[in-house]
């Protein structure tokens, strides 16, 4: 029996609001000011700044996976939010100021980069905690808002620009913290069953192949499309307007009752824009909306659909949603890293003045490939449907496992959390109880349910929501 509409949570506007505060100051920081070019020896570096931002978030995500208790705990405390917020505001002013020299290049990327991907993290564990259908719905809706946010950035005064882009750090930060407010006082939702490691592993190391090859095509674009000194990106109100439309068609799908395969849908619609930018660039070379607007257009689209699934594959693993954004998120800028330096290396051998569109062909190539052969749309129609089985079945799960096995009421309760993936320590914590009782709850349930492991008991979960899909 699937849920109630009154069973379904809704989504939060703080999240929303502080992850649009968030993405804004993204899209802000990447693609909003000039092109900075930064001489290593007889090499000159285009998109300097953006390479070495990309270059010190991908070192902090690194660093959260070497560190992972020491980042979960920084990243819980209002205070080191609040520290990350002013470092990205700090930066954000030193990219305004006229004639930037290579140090303060350098130092904007580490200003803004580090904090940037720590904050991401935050966001990831803020939007993860909830049902990964909500989450997706959020994370569309906060980058529909970012995406027409900048748009009207774009034609606003610089000087209203730069006070709005050191303000949104602290406006996201803010509204995280009410987002966590209201979440640490409300009744959690059961989340989906974690499925199997060898499982989620073969779906993990697929999806970041394939993150890595559009992330290498993005960063190769908004190099190819730059010249030293100028914007870096003259064409964004034409990508961020699009975006702002792909995102209101993908809140739409979600919204629609009865639909499924949601995340294969955006995956779909965001690749086929990214690849259109690319076909059509030597057609729309001479019109205002060219090919590199469409391809940024899809590339934003896509890592908001990579984001949602990153919200999913963790729930579904058990895993922290802050160390699933972590290792998406380098691959997939890590990716759009080694895009710019290949593009500075064709075009310091001059391959992109003679053959510019052969080169945009190739890194097209490139991502059909990754689309047709690493993570298929197949692989995301699936990982779709996993979730939605394991939304709709998660407390039906539950039932029959109790039933089954005579649980006590209060065994229920703690098979509910032990589901969820929570520890024995954090399973009394919830119900006030102290932490021998918990074990001794578990020891019972093991007993009753004739297991002997919490893996154990998710594969016997497993193996109940198939039972219950076939009986459908």
């Amino acid at each position: 029996m699937s849920k109630t509409q009154e069973d379904i949570p809704k989504p939060s506007w703080a999240r929303i609001a502080g992850f649009a505060c968030y993405q804004g100051f993204v899209y802000a920081a990447f693609y909003l000011g000039t092109n900075h070019q930064m001489q290593l020896g007889p090499f000159s570096v285009e998109r300097a700044e953006l390479l070495l931002t990309l270059a010190f978030m991908v070192a902090a995500f690194i660093g959260e996976r070497l560190a992972p208790d020491v980042a979960e705990r920084a990243l819980s405390r209002s205070g080191t939010l609040a520290a990350f917020a002013a470092f990205m505001s700090a930066g954000a002013a030193i990219s305004a100021a006229p004639g930037t020299t290579a140090a303060e290049v350098a130092a904007e990327g580490l200003l803004i980069g580090a904090p940037m991907a720590l904050t991401l993290m935050a966001w990831g564990k803020t939007l993860g905690a909830n049902p990964p259908r909500l989450a997706a719905t959020e994370i569309f809706a906060a980058t529909g808002i970012a995406a027409a946010c900048c748009f009207a950035l774009w034609f606003a005064p610089e000087e209203i620009g730069l006070a709005l882009r050191c303000v949104l750090p602290f406006a996201g930060v803010a509204f995280m913290e009410i987002a966590r407010h209201e979440q640490s006082g409300m009744s959690e939702t059961m989340h989906p069953t974690p499925i199997k490691p060898a499982r989620a592993r073969t779906l993990s190391t697929r999806m970041l192949a394939g993150a890595l090859i559009f992330g290498l095509a993005a960063g190769f674009v908004e190099t190819y499309r730059s010249d030293p000194g100028s914007l870096s990106t003259p064409t964004l109100p034409y990508a961020m307007f699009i975006v702002a439309l792909f995102c209101g068609g993908v809140l739409e799908t979600l919204r629609a009752s009865g639909e499924r395969d949601t995340f294969s849908a955006s995956y779909r619609i965001a690749f086929t824009l990214m690849l259109a930018g690319f076909l059509f660039a030597p057609v729309l070379v001479n019109v205002d909306i060219t090919g590199d607007a469409i391809v940024l257009a899809g590339y934003l689209g896509l890592c908001a659909a990579f984001a949602s699934l990153f919200c999913a594959s963790a729930q579904l693993e058990g895993t922290s949603c802050a160390l699933a954004f972590a290792q998406g998120f380098a691959v997939l800028y890590g990716g759009e890293a080694l895009g710019i330096i290949l593009a500075n290396g064709l075009d310091a051998t001059n391959s992109l003045n003679t053959t510019p569109y052969a080169a945009m062909a190739t890194a097209g190539l490139a991502m059909v490939c990754a689309y047709v052969f690493l993570f298929t749309e197949r692989d995301f129609s699936a990982l779709s449907r996993v979730v939605d089985a394991a939304v709709d079945n998660t407390e039906d799960v539950k039932k029959a496992i109790a039933q089954a096995a005579a649980l006590s009421a209060r065994e229920t309760e703690v098979l509910s959390l032990a589901l969820r993936g929570r520890t024995n320590e954090r399973i009394a914590q919830e119900l006030f109880i102290a932490k021998s009782t918990a074990d001794t709850h578990l020891r019972r349930i093991y007993s009753k349910c004739g297991v002997h492991s919490r893996q154990e008991l998710l594969d016997l979960a497993e193996k109940t929501a198939a039972s219950l899909r076939s009986r459908e």
